[in-house]
């Protein structure tokens, strides 16, 4: 499985990503890592918001309503583990260089939450997809007061769009398999 970067603005950014995930979409869990009292961490929690209202046929943990962050995290381990879901699909934001501000990586393997920061959380995922939403050499506060709301909510949807192409590429090769059959 090779790893994908996109940047959020790329035109075939959801392509891409739908793409990529169209074989790992059936039987996951859709995990979305982050608070919504924080613009910087709230990717996670608005693309699980995004997904619920575009009724993607998965379960979702991690909503604006209802987020998966630092303080629940661990109960929802436990609770995601005793499911025995085929796959999980964590999302979360991430920091990086500035240059790297807006790209979308979606790739084989866990995201460890919180690790930008220097928290100690646990690991979540069989394939992860980030974005880096700003730069990992600010001070937290600045942080907060620089990130715009409009950078996140954009790479939401791509993010989520992404993953509803995934759904409907995988449902329409299970319909063409059918038609197939007959």
């Amino acid at each position: 499985m090779n790893n994908i970067e996109v940047h959020y603005k790329n035109s075939f950014a959801t392509i891409k990503i739908g793409n990529f995930l169209a074989e790992y979409i059936d039987d996951a869990a859709i995990v979305c890592i982050g608070t919504d009292k924080c613009i910087v961490d709230s990717l996670g929690p608005l693309t699980g918001t995004l997904l619920m209202k575009g009724n993607i046929k998965a379960d979702i943990y991690g909503t604006l309503d209802k987020p998966v962050h630092a303080m629940n995290i661990h109960d929802y381990v436990r609770k995601i583990k005793k499911k025995n879901y085929g796959r999980i699909i964590a999302i979360d934001a991430c920091l990086s260089n500035k240059k790297n501000q807006g790209i979308i990586e979606v790739r084989e393997g866990s995201i460890s939450p919180g690790k930008g920061i220097g928290k100690l959380l646990p690991e979540i995922g069989d394939l992860s997809i980030i974005g880096i939403v700003d730069s990992n050499h600010k001070e937290f506060h600045d942080l907060v007061q620089e990130t715009r709301l409009s950078l996140i909510y954009n790479m939401a949807e791509i993010i989520s769009q992404g993953l509803l192409n995934a759904y409907n590429m995988r449902t329409e090769s299970y319909d063409q398999a059918s038609i197939s059959r007959i």
